[in-house]
């Protein structure tokens, strides 16, 4: 099983098994016996992680989660996490959330990626009017929504809705999907349209280098009807005040989208580096290396001090993805649940950082790692083919980011409307 490093830095050991430092806990007393508690859903998700491993190489192959990965995960209750428990949902924090997405990750980094979406639009459909939700949440507490904006599709007035054109990419979970939520423009007015996903085309463009098994496909859609209570204006349903938040008392509905959205690449990375740690251990204790007087890696000074620089690394990405989502944390506690200018520019900073290191710690493991790590069966070659693919999001793209959190650090403010 993966050594977090939280376990074992000074300062933070009891970070994985509790809520970030600050947050208020639910009262036990008060939380429905069916509903588990922090640590009870991370031991479920830990459970899950030596299957997600053997199946690793089958999810890369077919480009999208087997079928029984995703029921194991429908049983441990994973979509329900970010439920309202006025739906059946669990109705847990963002630090169970983000924690996660992060272990998922010393699993299967495509898995994790997908599930950590997944959850995240139960939650931005829980923030829809009543007439909406009662419709997605009609078959229970976790409906499977894929959700992109790029690029945003056209939607003109016809009676009762709109008719939606367009061809939307990066449709992460779409292959796993009962519903897509597709942006689109109209009268210069962005919208989010709710759509049954038999209603679109699944278009199969997802090869990729890594994160393959994510089957991140485009979806488009010509003239389809939207009926106006499945269409929403993105400002609504992205602000505090959305209209799922006056529906439901959960602090998380409360909560602007724009802060939750940015948690999954980071929280994938480090825990798909942490796992890279875990096997580079394991491998240094076994691996017999040519051209050397020591009869193992692990004897040979230079191999102890790649180790250390790498756990050196990895501690670094946990310790910035720690940092970011304690500043994430202190904006849900707050009234009203927002962020300063600053406070935005350090936990997008902090979150980069993290990605960075983890592929840092990633690329020097491979380094040190021979030729058969190359093999496509090894994990490792798999793990640095899918923290690159990572690294070109936008909430670990780095430049762009280092720019605007400069703006932000300095009193500026930033220049793009994308960086909140």
């Amino acid at each position: 099983m993966t050594i977090f490093l939280d376990d074992v830095a000074a300062g933070v050991a009891s970070f994985p098994e509790t809520p970030f430092a600050g947050c208020k806990e639910r009262d036990p007393s008060q939380v429905p016996a069916q509903i588990p508690r922090h640590n009870q859903m991370l031991t479920r998700i830990d459970a899950l992680i030596p299957r997600l491993r053997e199946r690793a190489e089958e999810t890369e192959r077919l480009r999208r989660i087997p079928d029984s990965t995703m029921a194991e995960l429908k049983e441990a209750g994973v979509f329900s996490i970010l439920a309202p428990t006025s739906v059946g949902g669990y109705g847990m924090g963002l630090e169970t959330y983000i924690q996660v997405v992060r272990r998922l990750a010393t699993g299967c980094a495509s898995t994790a990626w997908n599930v950590g979406h997944l959850i995240e639009h139960v939650w931005m459909l829980s923030r829809w009017p009543q007439a909406a939700q009662d419709e997605v949440f009609a078959a229970g507490p976790g409906p499977l929504a894929a959700a992109t904006a790029a690029p945003v599709g056209t939607a003109e007035d016809v009676p009762g809705g709109f008719r939606i054109s367009g061809r939307w990419s990066f449709a992460s979970g779409v292959l796993h999907s009962q519903w897509a939520l597709l942006a689109a423009e109209h009268n210069n007015v962005r919208l989010q349209c709710l759509v049954p996903i038999q209603d679109v085309e699944v278009v199969d463009t997802w090869h990729t280098a890594g994160l393959r098994g994510t089957g991140s496909n485009d979806i488009h859609a010509e003239g389809l009807f939207v009926p106006a209570y499945r269409a929403l204006e993105w400002s609504s349903l992205a602000a505090a005040d959305n209209p799922g938040s006056r529906i439901h008392p959960d602090p998380i509905i409360h909560m602007p989208l724009a802060t939750l959205l940015n948690l999954v690449a980071p929280s994938v990375a480090l825990g798909a580096a942490e796992y890279a740690l875990d096997l580079f251990r394991g491998q240094l204790v076994r691996r017999k290396v040519k051209n050397a007087v020591e009869d193992r890696q692990a004897d040979s000074p230079l191999a102890q001090a790649r180790f250390a620089q790498a756990y050196g690394l990895v501690a670094t990405a946990r310790l910035h993805w720690a940092e970011a989502a304690r500043l994430v944390a202190a904006s849900h506690r707050g009234n009203p649940r927002t962020m300063t200018e600053g406070e935005t520019a350090q936990y997008r900073l902090s979150f980069a950082l993290s990605g960075e290191a983890s592929a840092q710690a990633v690329n020097l493991i491979m380094a040190a790692s021979g030729g058969s790590a190359h093999r496509l069966s090894h994990p490792l070659q798999r793990i640095q083919r899918d923290v690159a693919v990572l690294l070109n999001h936008p909430t670990l793209a780095t430049d762009p980011i280092l720019e605007q959190a400069g703006r932000g650090l300095l009193g500026l403010g930033p220049n793009v409307p994308q960086f909140q």
